[in-house]
């Protein structure tokens, strides 16, 4: 199994992606994008993403091949585990009974390759008394105590709008999936468990929250655009309709602010008194989004504006450096989608930016398996051998 010869950091790295939905799948395209060779394992007819109407599959697909395979038959299983020595990174989903009673649970593909690094996606990890429940990312977000601090601090908590839950898996996966490379590398480890599950993956994010708990009192609240410890933190309108994201981070850039916003009192090292967010508010109101743009940069004061979609595909910084990239898809056509982060320089890989037909490498990637002694005809005389979930 090669890369192709498209480079890169994680080029010859070597994968195999059965996982359904969004977190599985996106911790193989951050790998994808930093050229590891990524097979798309997906069940007949295809992956359901393909058609959905959010155009979810260009971002889950990018670079990556396609094979169909019935992985909860017994013909798919066991082409799959005939692939497994010629692979370093397996990532699952399925529920552990299922895997089990396919032989594709870490035991059996461990036993075939010891050095396998098995990545398996649940909804609350591997064990404990939530183990056994469905999960998805935005539970994630629920349990970790993310959506509990979302919103306005006299309204109800609120969900993000993004699959922020899924996205966060993604990322703690594929950096368990580094981890446990250079585990195998450095120290002669053999192949691993990566637990990866979206409440965990998003305790990381809501860590600050529960630093700032201490037992027998309250919990923290909702503090709608603010953050504990911040005393300015917020979304601005503009004269002219826009909407400005404002955060100072330092003394400098809060006292700075306050004066040119009008503010008039401060306090023996220069901090302003009482609440600034009211006189920021006005200033910002009374102009327009680019001279209020010019006047924080100017003075070198941390602005952003609350980019739509189309913001974000006409930003001058983001088209320099070209952060918005065009996966070419047969169902969608061209769709944008984010270019890989972090970037690695002297380490990018050159990719096709586009998504697999359907088992468009099956009968390359079968090939190889029959070339190992994977038979189909056998393995469809035992289907009845496999019990389906």
């Amino acid at each position: 199994m090669t890369v192709g010869g498209n480079g890169g950091a994680l080029a010859g790295l070597r994968v195999a992606d059965t996982a359904t939905l969004y977190a599985g799948p996106f911790i193989s395209t951050l790998l994808a994008d930093h050229g590891a060779d990524v097979i798309k394992i997906e069940p007949p007819g295809g992956d359901s993403y393909r058609h959905v109407p959010t155009r979810m599959w260009p971002l889950l697909a990018r670079n990556k091949r396609s094979v169909v395979a019935d992985l909860r038959s017994r013909d798919g299983a066991d082409l799959l585990r005939t692939l497994v020595p010629d692979l370093d990174v397996v990532i699952v989903n399925m529920p552990g009974r299922l895997l089990a009673e396919a032989g594709l649970d870490h035991g059996t593909l461990h036993a075939i390759s010891p050095g396998l690094i098995y990545v398996h996606v649940t909804g609350y990890g591997m064990d404990g008394p939530y183990g056994l429940r469905p999960g998805n990312g935005t539970l994630g977000e629920a349990l970790s105590g993310l959506t509990h601090m979302t919103g306005a601090a006299d309204g109800p908590p609120m969900l993000a709008s993004v699959p922020l839950g899924d996205a966060v898996t993604g990322y703690v996966g594929a950096f368990g999936v580094l981890a446990a490379c250079f585990h195998r590398i450095a120290h002669g480890a053999t192949g691993q468990v990566i637990d990866v599950n979206p409440v965990d993956a998003m305790l990381q994010v809501t860590g600050p929250v529960l630093a700032q708990h201490a037992d027998g009192t309250p919990p923290p609240g909702r503090l709608g655009s603010g953050l504990a410890g911040s005393v300015l933190r917020g979304v601005f309108s503009t004269r002219d309709g826009g909407w400005m994201v404002i955060s100072a981070s330092t003394p400098r850039h809060l006292r700075e602010t306050a004066e040119m916003c009008g503010h008039r009192e401060f306090d023996a090292a220069g901090l302003p008194v009482g609440d600034l967010v009211p006189h920021v508010s006005a200033w910002v109101g009374q102009r327009d989004r680019a001279v209020v743009i010019a006047a924080f940069t100017a003075r070198r004061l941390p602005i952003a504006p609350a980019a739509t979609a189309q913001d974000v595909l006409d930003d001058e910084h983001l088209r320099a450096r070209a952060s918005v990239r065009y996966v070419h898809t047969a169902e969608h056509g061209p769709v944008a989608g984010p270019a890989p982060a972090p970037r690695i320089a002297g380490g990018e890989a050159d990719l096709p930016w586009r998504t697999p037909g359907v088992d468009e490498h099956g009968d390359a990637v079968r090939g190889q398996a029959r070339a190992a002694g994977w038979t189909e005809e056998a393995g469809a005389a035992a289907e009845d051998a496999c019990t389906p979930g």
